[in-house]
């Protein structure tokens, strides 16, 4: 499966000018690179650009030489499995982990695909927030746009989990296609807006029963850990 044409939609964040910058670096050196780069545009003007993907990208994470090359052998590997709607790229910190605000969810329910995926070196999306993420521009026209009234992260986050609500419809993560959030992790107490967040986001036609007592779970666990704050050792 080819490709294609790819615009790069950045969201630039006000805080941040020498982030965007890299970020224009790093898109202009990539060997396979977008035919278009648009800077805080939106969705309807990317897609009038005629891509058959859009690369929404956060303007403070850096994806980093053969990103979007390997979202392409990603796509030449799938032997068999569905086609993806979405395909996210690995967010990692500077130390190279996985960045802890960039964290995408994968599919804990459809074992079959997932095990499949795995096989391809690949790992089955639920959601991912924004970061590096390549949306097919079908899905667009079938789910809408990002959330206006999420911040772009968690906006990200819920478009993606909407387009891959039903198991008909697949997304990737493809570890080789690296991003690096070049800030720092959220201090604790400062997540509680993310932690609201998710719980708003828990009321919404998003997720199925099952999967809202799994988030459920997820978010109470990181409000208790965010209440005691970083772990002492003896």
């Amino acid at each position: 499966m080819s490709l294609g044409a790819v615009t790069a939609l950045v969201s630039p964040l006000a805080h941040h000018p020498d982030l965007l910058a890299e970020t224009r670096t790093a898109l202009a050196a990539q060997g396979r690179a977008p035919q278009a780069v648009l800077e805080d545009a939106g969705i309807d003007a990317a897609l009038a650009t005629g891509a058959a993907w859009l690369w929404l990208l956060d303007g403070v994470t850096v994806p980093q030489p053969g990103a979007l090359a390997a979202f392409e052998d990603a796509l030449e590997r799938l032997h068999g499995l569905p086609p993806p709607l979405v395909l996210a790229g690995k967010v990692v910190d500077e130390a190279g982990a996985l960045h802890p605000d960039a964290s995408p969810r994968h599919e804990i329910f459809e074992k079959q695909l997932t095990v499949d995926a795995a096989e391809r070196g690949l790992v089955q999306l639920r959601a991912a927030p924004s970061g590096s993420l390549l949306v097919r521009r079908e899905a667009f026209a079938r789910f809408g746009a990002p959330r206006r009234d999420l911040p772009p992260s968690w906006a990200a986050f819920e478009l993606s989990a909407r387009m891959l609500q039903s198991w008909d419809n697949s997304g990737y993560l493809v570890p080789e296609s690296v991003a690096v959030r070049r800030v720092a992790p959220r201090p604790a107490g400062r997540r509680g807006g993310a932690l609201r967040t998710r719980a708003r986001l828990l009321a919404g036609s998003t997720w199925t029963p099952t999967e809202r007592l799994w988030e459920g779970f997820l978010v109470a666990e990181e409000a208790v850990r965010a209440a005691r704050g970083p772990a002492r050792r003896a």
